[in-house]
This record gives C-alpha cells, structure tokens and sequence, in this order.
C-alpha cells in the first residue's frame, strides 16, 4: 500500500511540472495558409470584338491624261469582330496570329483641275486583316507587335473631260502595328491597339490612275479565351 501511494505521488508531480512548463510555453497562434499565386495564362484560342476610328494619312491622287485631281478621304468609324490563337512559352514570350474582319467606311471625291471632271473613290465599308502577333507578358499584361495582310474592295470613278471611267478592284495591302491587352481573368481581356492599313497598288480606269492614301485605325476591344477541344468533351 504504502509502494502504490509513493507511485501515484510521483506521478501526480511529474504531471504538475509538465503542466507549468506548458504554462510557460509562448499560445500557438494558427493562421490561414497564404492564398497561391495568381497566374496568367494566355495559351488559346480567342474570339471578341473591337470599335474605334480610322483616318487617312494622306491624299487620294487621281491622275488622267493631262490632268490630275488630289482629295481626302477623311475620317471614318471603325468596328468589327476578331478571333486568333496564342502560344506563351519560356514563359513571358507570345506568338500567335490574329484576324479581324469590319466596318471601315473609305469615301473620298474631288474634282479635276483642268477638265471639271469628278472623281469618286470609295469602299464597301467592310476590310478584313490576317496578322501574326508576337508579344512580351508581364504579369497580367500583354505587350504585342503585330503584321500581316488586309483586304478590301474599291471602286473608282473617275470622269475627267466628260468621259466616265469606273474600275472595281479587291485590294491586297499589309497591316502593321502594335498595343496592349490585360487579362481581367482567366477567360476574359481587354485590349487597345493601333493598326495601319497600307494600300500600294494603283487603281486603273482607262487612261485614269488613282492612287490610294493608306489608313490609320486606333481601336479597344475585349477579348473571351476559350478552348476549342473543350466542346468535344464536355
């Protein structure tokens, strides 16, 4: 009797100076673990739609035998839709392509300085552009240069001396240029770009040339990354 009480007295104390060191001992403070890092992921096909202006960074010449005739084409809305395709690699670096197809109205007439004789030039207020995009990504922004062809159909007529000449032509040129795009998530951008549409080839009516001044558009945009193999497994 007297070996069990000495047992439970040694245990009984050896339960009190755990206790007190315990007590001494600084609370643990639990906190939430820190949220993961928020990345952006650009790889994908996209689809969206833009609105902005155009304007012309030069005259329309039109020239006929003896005679020649300069005008503006002023200024004009622009909007449209687009769609292309990304590829983020290394990892901040980004190629893809971009095409783009909408309203671009390209009207311009003058008159003849010996003749008297007008001459008209306009579009069917529509082009389309095909471009490569290669671009630097810093965090959710996308810093991009981008070049390719654009296409859009003219129609000049031209009546220098009374004589009427008309031509209708679809015209090749090039697009080049350049903006910036921010990813709001995972799914969705917005974008503002400057692009040139350059016009090389002279439009010929009979004996009349004209040659086609080119165009600046400045635009902003918003764009919906989606996958396309998406809808065949879901």
């Amino acid at each position: 009797m007297r070996k069990a009480a000495i047992l439970v007295t040694a245990v009984f104390g050896v339960g009190l100076s755990h206790a007190a060191f315990a007590a001494d001992l600084p609370a643990k403070v639990y906190t939430k673990a820190p949220p993961p890092p928020v990345t952006y992921g650009w790889t994908g096909s996209y689809v969206g739609g833009y609105i902005g202006g155009a304007f012309n960074d030069g005259n329309v010449t039109t020239t006929a035998p003896g005679d020649v005739a300069t005008y503006s084409p002023g200024s004009s809305f622009i909007g449209g839709l687009t769609s292309g395709y990304n590829y983020q690699f290394a990892p901040n670096w980004l190629i893809g392509y971009e095409s783009e197809t909408g309203y671009l109205q390209y009207k311009a007439h003058g008159n003849f300085a010996g003749s008297g004789g007008a001459v008209y030039t306009h579009s069917d207020s529509w082009y389309s552009s095909w471009a490569g995009r290669f671009g630097y990504v810093s965090g959710p922004s996308l810093f991009y240069a981008k070049g390719g062809v654009t296409l859009s159909r003219f129609d000049s007529t031209a009546t220098p001396a009374g004589i009427t000449y008309d031509h209708q032509r679809y015209e090749i040129g090039y697009a080049v240029g350049g903006g910036w795009e921010y990813m709001l998530n995972n799914m969705w951008s917005v974008k503002a770009e400057y692009l040139y549409l350059g016009f090389g080839d002279k439009l010929s009516a009979g004996p009349t040339n004209t040659d086609l001044a080119g165009v600046h558009t400045v635009k902003v945009g918003m764009n919906y990354k989606w996958d396309p193999l998406s809808l065949l497994f879901h």
